[in-house]
């Protein structure tokens, strides 16, 4: 029972070693872009894709469970800019958002793969920057560009803009310790390259939420995840929407709460079903934790008793000094009176 828990929320069993053979080796880039009955937001994402200055790209358009007509006009729109460059699959039923990716990261054999949600959007430099970023450190397995976060609203067929801020989570290097604790970056920042993603598999579709997270625990194991300290990228959220346009980062906050607990309980049963001896290292982990929490904790209270004293002796000198001030009022008031005069 356990193992199949790990093995739903950590699919260790990903991590195959495998080989593909026909994968492109041109530069080009493979846009995974997951669409349900948002005609809004997504005629915003083609955009964000077609104006991209690096034009060696295709779009994989996995309209999940949503209607077939509204994204085949767009589509038809756009046909001009898009021609060959896109590949649209209309899922029956929805499928759920890592398993709609999957359908287009079956059939993508181009060098490189990037997954960009339809309500998201890039600077126009974003695939050229990251793409040659890659191309000049063979080394990275994928890299990360900066964000800002775009709040927004739907206004019946617009969308208004009401507040923007950096990203909190950027990481200038990308350290298993922090990308342990909580995710590091958002799809839309993230280029992969392609033999990498093949090597460690599909998006876990289990994961209902934080399939991201799971998928940049897994790439980190086999190199190095660079990052781009430039904003070309833009995640937009929609925090008071809870209907079809927003976010399942906010709709879902509970849903993301419950998965994170339980997601990284699976990594941490995982290593110590694997290792018995791995329960010492959590042991020694937690124990240091704990004293420099206790050090910290003492610390944060002798500066308590500092400042408690510090504020008697100042409301013990005001008290002192009231005196000095009835006197000092009366000399003005008298003063003033003798002016008059």
């Amino acid at each position: 029972m356990l193992k199949s828990a790990n093995q739903q929320l950590y699919p260790i069993n990903y991590f195959e070693n495998n080989t593909v053979d026909n994968l492109k080796r041109d530069g080009s880039v493979a846009i995974i872009m997951r669409t349900k009955n948002r005609p809004l937001l997504l005629t915003r994402a083609l955009e964000s894709v077609i104006q991209q200055s690096y034009s060696n790209w295709h779009l994989y358009l996995i309209n999940d469970g949503g209607d077939a007509k509204e994204v085949n006009e767009l589509v038809e729109i756009n046909l001009p800019y898009l021609k060959d460059k896109i590949t649209v699959i209309h899922n029956s039923t929805s499928l759920g958002m890592e398993a709609a990716s999957n359908c287009g990261f079956d059939i993508a054999t181009e060098e490189f793969m990037v997954v960009h949600d339809d309500d998201d959007s890039w600077h126009y430099n974003f695939l050229q920057e990251t793409v040659n970023h890659l191309n000049s450190n063979q080394n990275a397995v994928a890299v990360v560009t900066k964000c800002l976060v775009i709040y927004e609203e739907i206004n019946v067929d617009t969308v208004k803009q009401l507040r923007t801020e950096d990203w909190s989570h950027w990481q200038q290097t990308i350290d298993i310790g922090y990308l342990l604790r909580q995710n590091v970056t958002p799809p839309i920042c993230l280029l992969i390259r392609m033999n990498a993603a093949k090597q460690i598999g599909k998006f876990n579709d289990q994961l209902p939420v934080l399939g991201d997270w799971d998928y940049n625990l897994r790439l980190f194991r086999i190199g190095e995840i660079h990052s781009i300290n430039e904003q070309l990228a833009f995640y937009h959220l929609r925090a008071s929407s809870n209907n079809i346009y927003g976010n399942s980062v906010c709709a879902g906050a509970n849903l993301h709460h419950k998965y994170q607990i339980e997601y990284r309980n699976s990594i941490v049963r995982k290593a110590l079903s694997d290792n018995s001896a791995n329960y010492g290292i959590l042991h020694l982990l937690i124990n240091e934790m704990d004293k420099k929490n206790t050090e910290l904790t003492n610390k944060i209270n002798e500066l308590n008793h500092k400042i408690n004293d510090i504020q008697g002796n100042v409301w013990y000198l005001r008290r002192k000094s009231f005196p000095l001030k009835t006197i000092a009022a009366k000399i003005r008031d008298t003063i003033r009176k003798w002016k008059k005069k």
